[in-house]
């Protein structure tokens, strides 16, 4: 099975690459994606429960990253097994910039055997083309959703700094304006610095990200994505059913 397209960021490179590079945010954005083990730079297995018909069924996979050439592409190899069969495939991602935008391309061939092979091409490709949207929504949203937080975090930084300016400034005109010490009054005791403490490096060990149910990427809402994109694709399907609907009832009271 071959499949390829593509997807439109309204985000920098950079910032698309970062998401696909971090383990929390594919483990929100793959579809039903239950538990990612980081066992590896650029090397996860994952836990998957797809509620989609066609595929339906528990996977258990791995994922290798290769090639990888920042900010711009990476290979990746997926081999993964459920109760409904087997995946085995390889593919390439690639990032390229127009404007303020940035387009995803995606490419790639897979195996599939068992009971998967014994559904319709159509049903496959179909299902295949709706998780990788939904789960490029997901990634999507997944920016958007950090890129407020960080500047959040920024204004509170800035705001702290503003705050303890203000509070050292205030201190130093207290000092310059208090009495002179008396003489036989003892001079307060020295400050003695701080001890600096410098971290460790951290010790390389595996990474285990489990998703709470109803969390992630769920079959209701890769659903309910499926669906908006269709409306928006044909917004006027919606008053051709109303339309059936009321004939058919019109029809009936005759």
């Amino acid at each position: 099975m071959r499949i390829a397209g593509n997807y439109t960021f309204e985000a920098t490179r950079e910032e698309v690459w970062t998401a696909l590079n971090d383990p929390e945010v594919l483990a929100q954005t793959i579809p039903g994606c239950q538990q990612l083990d980081e066992v590896a730079p650029h090397h996860y297995q994952t836990t998957l429960k797809i509620g989609l018909q066609a595929v339906r069924g528990v996977y258990i996979g791995t994922v290798q990253i290769d090639n990888v050439v920042a900010p711009e592409s990476y290979d990746l190899h997926v081999d993964g097994k459920g109760s409904n069969g087997f995946l085995k495939g390889a593919g390439t991602i690639k990032l390229r910039t127009d404007g303020v935008e940035t387009i995803l391309d995606y490419g790639g061939e897979a195996q599939i055997g068992g009971k998967l092979a014994s559904i319709g091409q159509r049903l496959i490709d179909g299902a295949a083309r709706t998780l990788i949207n939904q789960s490029l929504k997901a990634l999507e949203q997944q920016i958007v959703s950090r890129r407020f937080a960080h500047a959040t975090a920024h204004t509170a930084e800035v705001d702290q700094a503003v705050a303890e300016a203000l509070h050292e400034r205030s201190a130093v005109t207290e000092n310059l304006y208090a009495p002179p010490l008396s003489p036989n009054m003892p001079a307060p005791p020295e400050t003695q610095p701080a001890a600096v403490q410098v971290p460790l490096p951290p010790d390389v060990v595996r990474r285990s990200i489990k998703v709470e149910p109803g969390q992630g990427l769920t079959e209701t809402a890769v659903v309910r994505g499926a669906v908006e994109d269709f409306l928006k694709q044909n917004p006027a399907t919606p008053w051709l059913i109303i339309a059936f609907l009321v004939g058919y009832l019109l029809g009936r009271r005759r």
